[in-house]
């Protein structure tokens, strides 16, 4: 009986061990342990020595560690739950919490982004993100995020690197996730004032080889410039279009990298822009594209994914609208 208990337990992965561990800790309760720990850090920190200073270390080592487990269960009780809409807010102040606390800490960012991430849709969520600046503002995921860019360039382990670069996805998944809603309540315009369109281009420059970068990058950039033309023109003065056209030559033969970068290139080039504050010149964006490689990269999308009729539509009103010479690809249904 007892060798059977210790096989089943083998059997039993991490993250379920760690699921039920931390089963019935809910974000209240860790934000609630936050405040008794920064309580008695500052009692601590009264009366400190420097012989105390490895002590600390090593007790902020475990701390983390903590935290990046208690992430891990958070997120897999949301996605388990009946009871999303009760989750939200507490999980909202946990992740902004969090990255305030331990902004440095890749693990706890990543975990924090997270989670942040899953909850984005909730209205709720966006509109404390709104309103409530000076705890929700997005500035502070985008600095979080930004930092996180200047570690990975200089960070040498690849599985380090990995790291940086997932947590960078999930960034884009936050904040496209918060956008991409009926209710229009202004936040893309917010996200890219306080930077965040020049994270995702620059991101997604120094990862171009990096698949699901590249994709969540190019989807996010979408959902930001959806019927917004004064983001269109910031992603145009940010030499948007050449990212673009760069990240489909390093991905040719990714499927989603294609529809997404494709996706943007053709809604760019529209000419049913009205907006009377924006001189807008689809001619000129169609000039900027050609000299990026426009047609080498369409054509090519448009010969590898023949049977995508999403590729095949867009790429052929993009090839006719921008003057290309030579035989246009024609959609092949598999």
């Amino acid at each position: 009986m007892v060798a059977l208990a210790i096989k089943a337990s083998e059997c039993i992965n991490e993250s379920d061990k760690l699921y039920v561990r931390f089963n019935d800790l809910s974000a209240d309760d860790v934000l609630t342990e936050l405040e008794q720990i920064s309580e008695i850090s500052t009692d601590r920190n009264l009366a400190k020595s420097n012989t105390s200073c490895k002590t600390d270390i090593v007790n902020q080592n475990i701390c983390t560690k903590h935290y990046v487990e208690v992430l891990s269960v958070l997120g897999c009780k949301y996605n388990k739950s009946n009871h999303k809409e009760d989750l939200c807010l507490p999980y909202q102040q946990l992740g902004f919490t969090l990255i305030l606390r331990f902004p440095q800490d890749d693990q706890v960012v990543a975990g924090s982004i997270s989670l942040l991430a899953l909850i984005a849709k909730d209205a709720r969520v966006r509109k404390r993100i709104k309103y409530q600046t000076e705890d929700y503002g997005i500035n502070r995921p985008i600095a979080v995020l930004k930092n996180v860019l200047e570690r990975a360039k200089e960070e040498e382990d690849e599985i380090k690197e990995a790291l940086l670069a997932e947590t960078l996805r999930k960034g884009f998944l936050f904040i496209g996730a918060i956008c991409n809603d009926g209710e229009d309540i202004g936040l893309p315009s917010i996200i890219v004032s306080e930077g965040g369109l020049e994270l995702i281009l620059e991101t997604a420059d120094w990862f171009r080889l990096n698949v699901d970068i590249s994709n969540w990058a190019l989807w996010a950039i979408f959902i930001l410039c959806y019927d917004n033309l004064p983001i269109k023109a910031e992603l145009i003065r940010s030499q948007g279009i050449q990212i673009i056209c760069r990240l489909l030559e390093n991905n040719p033969i990714s499927l989603e990298v294609n529809r997404h970068g494709i996706a943007l290139l053709f809604d760019l080039m529209r000419e049913n822009h009205e907006e009377d504050k924006i001189l807008w010149n689809p001619w000129e964006m169609r000039k900027i594209a050609i000299s990026s490689g426009l047609h080498n990269r369409i054509f090519s999308a448009m010969n590898e994914f023949a049977d995508s009729i999403d590729i095949m539509v867009m790429g052929q009103e993009i090839l006719v609208g921008t003057g290309f010479r030579g035989n246009i690809p024609k959609y092949r249904e598999i």
